[in-house]
């Protein structure tokens, strides 16, 4: 082995311990610096034979320290494995490795009983067919998924409170609103209308399938695969649940609320080529106190072929390309964001931020099931969620045709 390739298996080796170090890999690190230890060794020898014999040759005195290594500083790396071992084990690795069937040791175990605690009164502690409480970093993970093809989910308000949410919410001032009167006159009572939103929750379930041969990888390419998964499916009812959600069995959506209104005042229809006058129309049935927040959502396809397309009496657009705020342009002042839960033609303005609540009313947990006949293993993701509008006024329907929402 010559200087070159050793230094560069070395390089390997250091960063190769770097790496499982940083993971918390007690066991591979420790390994890896005896392969760093083990390789120095063996060239030391080597340089220094090859140096001796040279040396011989020439009449010349041995020489014995024929290279300078650069130390591995294993001191270092040792103390940082004791304090790894010293740390708890993080939640999401010690879930990922139960979900793999490994065993874990008794201070990994007794990371997963506390975080599953709150579920040990309905189901066994077998980690077989148990749901497990899955880690808040995987759960972010999933929803930030999701949220990237759902902008208007991901700007709503949300709530983790267990079991039904109540929200009173004020639909307006029947009389009584604050008047100018005469000295000796007596003001009206006010007379207010309060209504509540009740959000009880609905199932969402998805499950992913995996081969026990798939078993074999990492932890945290078993976190990746999952997410993933689940995102793809859960991220997606939910998204498409909050904008347009029958109600049964699901969260009543944004759109279906408003078509849903008597003589739907939110709703503006359009034919053909959505023009200026039909924007400003929508936008003037949104209450101020909502106007700042307001965003513009509509699918990729509406997009391009309808709001990219409305022009000015000098066939200028008002749509302009713009992805440094958060969405793919802005018109009339607003972001617009693509939201793959809408229909073609269809375009919905408003104040997600203030008016739409989404609440998790249980966390999501996952249960495990083997199939020994086909080796493979699924797993079921769960939770109960429900979303809902505190007020109507914050949006806005534009759509082609009638008040039937197009076909998909």
């Amino acid at each position: 082995m010559n200087k070159n390739e050793y230094l560069k298996q070395r390089a390997a080796l250091m960063e190769k311990s770097k790496n499982l170090l940083d993971s918390g890999k007690v066991d591979e690190t420790n390994a890896a610096m005896a392969e760093v230890e083990a390789l120095d060794s063996n060239f030391k020898e080597n340089a220094t034979a090859q140096a001796n014999l040279a040396a011989l040759g020439n009449n010349q005195p041995a020489i014995l320290n024929a290279v300078n290594l650069e130390p591995i500083n294993a001191t270092k790396l040792t103390s940082a494995v004791t304090n790894i071992q010293n740390e708890e084990p993080r939640y999401d690795h010690v879930w990922a490795k139960s979900l793999l069937g490994n065993t874990l040791d008794q201070n990994e175990q007794a990371v997963f009983d506390k975080e599953n605690q709150r579920f040990n009164a309905d189901f066994s502690h077998s980690t077989v067919n148990t749901p497990t409480l899955i880690p808040n970093t995987v759960v972010a993970g999933i929803w930030k998924i999701a949220e990237e093809q759902y902008p208007l989910l991901a700007d709503a308000r949300k709530f983790a409170i267990t079991g039904t949410l109540t929200i009173n919410k004020h639909d307006g001032i029947v009389s009584g609103d604050a008047q100018w009167v005469d000295e000796s006159a007596t003001a009206e009572d006010e007379q207010n209308k309060f209504g509540t939103l009740v959000l009880k929750g609905f199932e969402l379930n998805k499950v992913a399938t995996i081969t026990w041969k798939m078993k074999a990888m990492s932890e945290d390419d078993f976190i990746s695969f999952i997410q993933q998964e689940i995102a793809e499916r859960v991220g997606v009812a939910l998204g498409v649940g909050v904008v347009r959600g029958t109600g049964v069995k699901q969260p009543t959506g944004v759109v279906t609320e408003l078509l849903a209104e008597t003589d739907t005042p939110q709703v503006i229809n359009y034919t053909g080529q959505i023009k200026y006058t039909d924007t400003t129309n929508a936008l003037s049935k949104i209450h101020s106190s909502f106007m700042a927040k307001a965003v513009i959502y509509a699918n990729n396809s509406t997009i391009w072929t309808q709001l990219a397309n409305i022009v000015d009496a000098n066939g200028r657009p008002y749509f302009v390309p713009d992805t440094t705020a958060g969405g793919v342009g802005n018109m009339f002042g607003k972001i617009v964001k693509p939201e793959a839960g809408l229909l073609d033609g269809q375009v919905l303005i408003g104040d997600a931020a203030d008016t739409l609540v989404v609440n998790t009313n249980q966390a999501m947990t996952v249960a495990m099931e083997d199939h020994v006949k086909g080796r493979t293993t699924d797993y079921g993701a769960y939770a109960i969620m429900d979303a809902g509008l505190l007020s109507s006024k914050g949006f806005v329907l534009l759509q082609a045709g009638g008040t039937t929402p197009p076909k998909e």
